[in-house]
């Protein structure tokens, strides 16, 4: 059972996603507060926090990095109406774990929960855009760090702008090979796309060389 804490200074979208919630068998509700210290409050462990961006007494990305630093472990996940790129790329260069809109299908919030739960990075719809035109901010280290030295490789490359083909042979692998370690690296980084890999990258420096 996935324990989760919800954050939200709005009654009724917290009674929203505390029903939400308890109408799925994988998941507990926690608690459900309305401001930052009653979240520092809480004395259960959650396993996921899910986190307004604007709260009466703070942020969800501050508060997001406290619970963090109180419970190693947890996921901190925002969930906001907020898309913009400022906002989405300081709060996974604050190392939380994703980054939600409202006006997301519930069906969508339940799969980005567990999936937030399994460890994956969780970018909602809406969010893709804003990382990757925010690109030139960081992201947060423990994600580039789930790569390898041949990833990291490959990344630096496709950050280039070198197609697939340009990479295997700069590398001399085999084109298949690159494509099978893009697909890895994919799911190290917990993203959908090549495009969302390359923009992490890029935030984290890679590519700038041609860039």
């Amino acid at each position: 059972m996935t324990g989760v804490l919800v954050v939200d200074d709005h009654p009724i979208v917290l009674a929203g996603l505390a029903a939400l919630i308890e109408s799925d068998g994988g998941l507990e509700l926690v608690a459900a507060v309305r401001s930052a210290a009653d979240a520092l409050a809480v004395t259960a462990r959650p396993d996921i926090a899910l986190l307004d961006l604007r709260l009466p007494d703070g942020d969800g990305i501050t508060l997001g990095a406290q619970l963090k630093r109180r419970w190693p472990g947890l996921r901190a996940v925002l969930f906001t109406m907020h898309a913009d790129d400022q906002s989405v790329i300081r709060s996974l260069g604050s190392g939380l774990d994703g980054y939600l809109l409202k006006d997301s299908d519930p069906d969508d919030v339940l799969a980005a929960i567990h999936s937030a739960a399994r460890g994956t990075l969780v970018l909602g719809r809406g969010t893709q855009a804003a990382v990757i035109a925010a690109a030139a901010a960081a992201p947060p280290p423990a994600v580039l760090a789930a790569l390898d030295s041949r990833d990291l490789e490959i990344l630096e490359l496709l950050a280039q702008g070198l197609p697939t083909g340009q990479v295997a042979a700069r590398l001399f692998l085999a084109p298949k090979t690159i494509r099978n370690r893009v697909s890895d690296m994919l799911a190290k980084l917990g993203v959908a796309t090549r495009e969302e890999a390359i923009a992490l990258g890029r935030a984290g420096g890679l590519g700038r060389a041609k860039a």
